[in-house]
């Protein structure tokens, strides 16, 4: 399984603009490959995402000839301050219990509305 842990540097000014084009990631649901994404706010404008593909390939795909069409739509490219990404494989039993973890660890609480699952993770 493929991880990608996120951390958004945003503008203060542009935090709910931000919250809201993260509500609008739900077009990665037809991608194929996705499996899962969470994330919340952890400082007052450091926002934490982390997401789960089912392997490498299929996400190099989605980043290719997806990714780009639905970050438009989101109207977040001028809330971001800084971007730092870590993507790394790991073998994950239980997605929710992981990102719940990693976003504790950070100091964040899932924000339900940013959270995006598949039916297949749903079914698992």
């Amino acid at each position: 399984m493929l991880i990608k842990k996120m951390i958004c540097h945003v503008k203060e000014e542009m935090r709910e603009t931000f919250s809201s084009g993260q509500e609008r990631w739900y077009g990665v649901c037809d991608c194929k490959g996705f499996l899962a994404q969470f994330g919340g706010w952890s400082d007052k404008n450091v926002a934490m995402i982390i997401g789960f593909w089912k392997d490498p390939q299929l996400y190099a795909r989605f980043m290719s000839e997806e990714h780009d069409a639905i970050y438009i739509k989101t109207n977040q490219r001028d809330c971001i301050k800084s971007i730092e990404v870590q993507v790394e494989e790991i073998d994950v039993r239980d997605i929710n219990n992981y990102a719940t973890k990693w976003l504790n660890e950070q100091n964040s609480a899932i924000h339900r509305k940013w959270t995006i699952t598949t039916d297949s993770l749903e079914g698992s």
